[in-house]
């Protein structure tokens, strides 16, 4: 004789499962949208955004050997500008961005602000707050240290590592 099967009663079924994890979901969403804002994601995005330009910077530096290059800050008008050599006034020592449409880069329109800064980067990528020449500059160190500090509704802090040019 055959064995009468028995119908195992413990466990979910997959309805009851697919249920539970869509209604998860649902709640989940709600809550998620609810706590993190639009000013939050921009802030995000815009440091991301300067920092790439930053390292873009650096690595020109070392990439081209030959010269000086880096980014400048002025806190009014906001914005921020890339360049090569050491005087990143001049306009002929001021070059575009990749990605972007102006040579100087506002940052009303990324909605942010940054406190004033020079960055200048050598050969080797040793980031410099001020350069002249290679006698006359001043290195980022422990004692002279580099932090940018980007706002909108929070703040971020992008801080310069002395000696290899790491941005943090």
């Amino acid at each position: 004789m055959i064995p009468s099967l028995k119908r195992n009663t413990y466990g979910f079924t997959l309805v009851e499962i697919i249920v539970t994890l869509l209604l998860m979901g649902i709640i989940a969403a709600t809550v998620l949208g609810r706590t993190i804002s639009t000013e939050q994601t921009d802030l995000t995005s815009s440091t991301d955004k300067i920092r790439i330009h930053i390292r873009f910077a650096h690595s020109m530096a070392m990439k081209y050997g030959n010269q000086i290059w880096g980014i400048r800050c002025q806190a009014d008008p906001n914005q921020y500008w890339f360049f090569s050599g050491t005087d990143p006034n001049n306009g002929a020592n001021q070059v575009r961005l990749p990605g972007e449409q102006n040579v100087m880069v506002s940052l009303s329109d990324l909605g942010v602000s940054m406190n004033a800064f020079d960055l200048f980067f050598d050969r080797i990528g040793k980031p410099y707050t001020a350069y002249t020449d290679e006698t006359n500059n001043s290195p980022v160190s422990a004692a002279n240290p580099l932090s940018i500090t980007i706002t909108a509704g929070g703040s971020r802090t992008l801080t310069i590592t002395p000696e290899t040019g790491l941005i943090q």
